[in-house]
C-alpha cells in the first residue's frame, strides 16, 4: 500500500478547489446570476437560500454538466444539488 505525500495531499486539494471554483463560475455564467464565484461557498445550498435555484435551472445544470463532464444526473440523484461539494463528489464519483 502506498502511502500520500504531503505534496500529493496538497496537489489534490488543489485541483478540488480549482474545480470547485470552475463549477461555481459555470452555474454562474450559465444562469446569470448576480455573484462572485470566490465568494460563494463550497457548502452554500444551491436552492432556497443558498443560490436561489428553481427546478428549471436545475435542468440546465444537468444539461451542463453532461455535455462538460460527460455525467449524467437522473431524478433520483437530487443529493447532487445539496452544494457545490455535493456536485463534485457526485461528478468525482461517476467520472470515467
Amino acid at each position: 500500500m502506498s502511502t500520500a505525500t504531503f505534496e500529493d495531499v496538497r496537489a489534490q486539494a488543489e485541483q478540488r478547489l480549482e474545480r470547485n471554483l470552475r463549477i461555481k463560475s459555470m452555474i454562474i455564467d450559465r444562469l446569470g446570476l448576480d455573484a462572485e464565484a470566490e465568494v460563494v461557498s463550497d457548502n452554500q445550498p444551491l436552492f432556497g437560500r443558498g443560490l436561489e435555484m428553481d427546478s428549471l435551472d436545475t435542468l440546465e445544470i444537468v444539461v451542463m454538466i453532461n455535455n462538460e463532464y460527460d455525467v449524467l444526473i437522473s431524478d433520483d440523484d437530487f443529493e447532487a444539488f445539496g452544494s457545490i461539494n455535493a456536485l463534485v463528489d457526485f461528478i468525482e464519483a461517476r467520472e470515467v
